[in-house]
């Protein structure tokens, strides 16, 4: 390990990325006790989560699985707050849509990726 990212010869598989959700789930767990609004989630998914997640995406390509599963816990932490299950107001990917568009201007993980894939 070196500055918290793997350090392999080979393409990164999902278990060694587990780490990765494994941040994003700790990072939400101290913010679970604080009542926050939709709003106040939102930014703390924006500024930390999309941080966190951006520095591993510049360093490395990511799999699916971890990407997929890095949305999950950003999705669910953004409808309950929690890990509790709850419905969602709007669809996910209307909420990665533009604000100019009508969404929240959450970046997709896939997205990113990609654009890091074509740097790299």
């Amino acid at each position: 390990r070196y500055l918290g990212l793997p350090l392999v010869s080979r393409r990164l598989s999902a278990m060694d990325c587990k780490c990765l959700t494994l941040k994003l789930v700790d990072r939400i767990q101290s913010w679970t006790s604080k009542c926050l609004s939709y709003s106040g989630r939102l930014q703390l998914i924006q500024a930390t989560l999309h941080g966190i997640q951006n520095f591993w995406i510049s360093n490395a390509i990511l799999p699916k699985a971890t990407m997929l599963e890095c949305e999950k816990i950003m999705r669910t932490f953004l409808w309950s707050g929690s890990a509790g299950r709850r419905r969602a107001k709007v669809p996910w990917s209307t909420v990665c849509t533009p604000k100019a568009e009508g969404g929240l201007g959450i970046r997709r993980a896939g997205d990113c990726n990609k654009a890091a894939m074509l740097r790299l």
